[in-house]
């Protein structure tokens, strides 16, 4: 490597690393703000009925999860769509666990809104796993974009935003989503060309959504799409390293946090975001998780399984040919020894 290119490796390096430090001091900021009112209010209170409920829910992931990992087993059977349907089935089957558990069980206020998050959160993942089979989202992924693709690219992006602001859950009359979700993920899967657009519209879309957190909210929506966009950049044109692309997903909603407390009325901002903030982590991060592993799993290059079989036919036409040719020269052979 040469000794620019170790320049601006370094300086990339140095950029990302102020940008995640500079997330961190907010993060610390708010948290701190939160746990002190926290603890001015008491609300440190966990009851053993929401422990044995959360334990009962992480099980039922674990065993779904559990059965996730063996798709990928169903792509060895020739048909790649039955491995799409069985990730489609899977994430039905937990949005119907999640509405029985609720349901059936006297979960009390504190894991209920998790189960109702996942909801909203499976429905833009299904949107997501079906725009991951066009070849506009593949031509992205795979650096092959044409203009179209971009275009084509923009709209599902922006479309996908905008459910994601309305798509919304209520929790005391506070609205929670996964935009920044969606938007971060722009950013960082298409770089500027999706990032800041799908930023700015989504965030006017927020502003003429109203409420009392609209202009902290469409700013910090904003500011989401600028930052993914300059993370890809800075990266390389490349997505982040899935890690640090969770890590910075989970950094940003802290910010953003910060942001609607600094921006709101003191007297709405901190109840407003203890309510939300648990949430809004929760169908985030989970969601960029879940993201990734759509986009890992696109990535992997598809088994052409007629070519493979033709192959398989050509190799065994060939091994006959020798035979063929070795049974001509012993005929051959044979004559010759005759006369």
């Amino acid at each position: 490597m040469s000794d620019i290119k170790k320049i601006i490796l370094y300086k990339r390096t140095l950029y990302l690393s102020i940008i995640f430090f500079v997330l961190l001091v907010f993060n610390i900021i708010f948290l701190a703000s939160l746990i002190r009112y926290y603890y001015i209010e008491g609300i440190f209170k966990i009851s053993f009925d929401t422990v044995n409920n959360i334990v009962t829910i992480i099980s039922a992931i674990i065993i779904l999860g559990f059965i996730s990992t063996r798709l990928p087993q169903l792509r060895n059977m020739g048909d790649s769509s039955l491995y799409e349907i069985a990730y489609l089935i899977i994430i039905g089957l937990f949005s119907i666990l999640i509405s029985y558990f609720n349901k059936s069980t006297n979960s009390d206020a504190f894991i209920s809104p998790f189960m109702d998050m996942f909801e909203v959160l499976s429905v833009i993942l299904i949107l997501i796993l079906i725009s991951s089979k066009t070849k506009f989202f593949k031509n992205m992924m795979f650096h092959k974009a044409r203009r179209k693709d971009k275009v084509v690219c923009l709209i599902i992006f922006t479309v996908l935003a905008i459910i994601a602001s309305s798509y919304i859950l209520f929790i005391n009359d506070s609205y929670v989503n996964v935009r920044s979700m969606v938007v971060m993920t722009a950013g960082l899967f298409g770089g500027p060309v999706l990032g800041i657009p799908v930023g700015i519209i989504s965030g006017v879309y927020r502003l003429f959504l109203g409420g009392s957190t609209a202009v902290p909210c469409s700013f910090a929506t904003i500011i989401c799409g600028f930052l993914g966009s300059a993370i890809y950049v800075l990266n390389g044109k490349k997505f982040l390293k899935h890690f640090w692309a969770v890590i910075l997903m989970f950094l940003y909603i802290g910010f953003e946090m910060l942001l609607i407390v600094w921006m709101s009325p003191q007297n709405i901002s901190i109840p407003y975001v203890q309510d939300i903030y648990p949430l809004m982590l929760f169908g985030n991060v989970l969601g960029m998780i879940l993201f990734i592993m759509i986009v890992r799993e696109e990535k992997k290059p598809d088994i052409d399984y007629e070519e493979l079989r033709m192959r398989e036919l050509q190799n065994t036409l060939d091994e006959y040919q020798d035979k063929v040719e070795q049974l001509e020269e012993d005929v051959e052979f044979l004559k010759k020894k005759i006369e």
